[in-house]
């Protein structure tokens, strides 16, 4: 279960994240101090980000002062979250950047945030040590023990399911945080317009990753993670016919790539009691869409879920005239 710790960030931290998404700073440190997210240091930084890590990353870290770090690679929807706790900081300091984690990321904003690390050691931090991380990730990892059981398992229901097509499967269903329930119930309500969540693998929990109040239909794409599987509601108000109409969206997004197998079949798994949670919760699902990273989610592809354009009826074939005027009838 998520831990509330009442910890928000403070003014100087909120202009830091604006800077931030308008590409104009490279890395942001971010520490807990008297009972607020505060920013420690800020890199404006150059157009080579690589050289920006060499200048900063790991002399900005402190190994007594578990910190966040936001760093920006390519793009300002490409950003770094490092959460780092050395072993020798001090275990309540440790434990209260674990718990405030969630709520930095959700006030930073999950869908600027590409990637992320926990980091225990500096030496881990240095250039080198970041392209080889990266490196592992872009590249298929030998599954362990656990997760091969897993995909075994899938292989087994897949077969059954082929023989008995009638026969349906429960899935694994994993409890909602305090966090995520609430804004679910809020969804219903009506008080929000976009959630998401997504599945703690770890600790087998559904957690919050975000959520607004109100979002554009033009917003959305932009909020779908391409490189983790998320579970995302929005609420699609649209006019269709000359009515106000409210479809509330259930967006499955599943990329082709940069997620483990193991997170993959658990998202599948729990996706169908998870929904049941939802509608015991009082959410209304008009529509159910898997997508992955290629696929549109524009005003106008939503619209046309909802309200497929009506295809117009084939018209009857007119046989020409005859040329020459009418046709006689010639007896033989």
């Amino acid at each position: 279960m998520a831990c509330q710790t009442g910890i928000k960030p403070n003014a100087k931290l909120r202009n830091a994240f604006e800077l931030g998404k308008q590409a104009r700073l490279r890395l942001i440190k971010v520490v807990v101090r008297n009972e607020e997210l505060a920013p420690n240091y800020e890199l404006k930084g150059s157009h080579d980000w690589r050289a920006d890590w060499s200048a900063a990353i790991p002399e900005c870290l402190d190994s007594f002062e578990p910190c966040f770090v936001l760093f920006r690679l390519n793009t300002v929807h490409d950003w770094l979250l490092i959460s780092f706790a050395d072993d020798r900081a001090p275990v309540k300091e440790k434990m209260l950047l674990a718990a405030t984690q969630a709520t930095f990321k959700n006030e930073f904003g999950p869908s600027y945030i590409s990637h992320e690390r926990h980091v225990t050691d500096r030496k881990d931090l240095t250039l080198d040590a970041f392209d080889s991380w990266m490196n592992g990730k872009s590249e298929p990892q030998p599954l362990t023990e656990i997760e091969q059981e897993l995909l075994n398992a899938a292989q087994e229901r897949s077969c059954a399911a082929a023989s008995a097509p009638h026969a349906g499967m429960k899935g694994v269903s994993f409890p909602l945080d305090r966090n995520a329930e609430e804004a679910l119930v809020q969804l219903a309500k009506g008080t929000l317009a976009f959630v998401q969540l997504s599945v703690d693998t770890l600790n087998e929990a559904i957690k919050l990753e975000g959520m607004e109040t109100v979002m554009g239909a033009s917003e959305l794409a932009g909020k779908i993670s391409r490189k983790q599987p998320r579970y995302t509601f929005y609420r699609f108000d649209h006019e269709f016919e000359g009515r106000q109409l409210v479809s509330i969206f259930f967006i499955y997004s599943l990329p082709s790539s940069g997620s483990s197998i193991k997170e993959r079949m658990l998202y599948s798994s729990c996706k169908g009691p998870f929904l049941g949670e939802a509608a015991r919760l009082g959410v209304e699902v008009a529509k159910k869409m898997e997508v992955d990273a290629k696929d549109d989610l524009s005003e106008q592809a939503l619209f046309e879920c909802i309200h497929p354009p009506v295809a117009e009826a084939p018209k009857p074939f007119a046989r020409p005239a005859p040329p020459g005027g009418p046709r006689r009838i010639t007896k033989v």
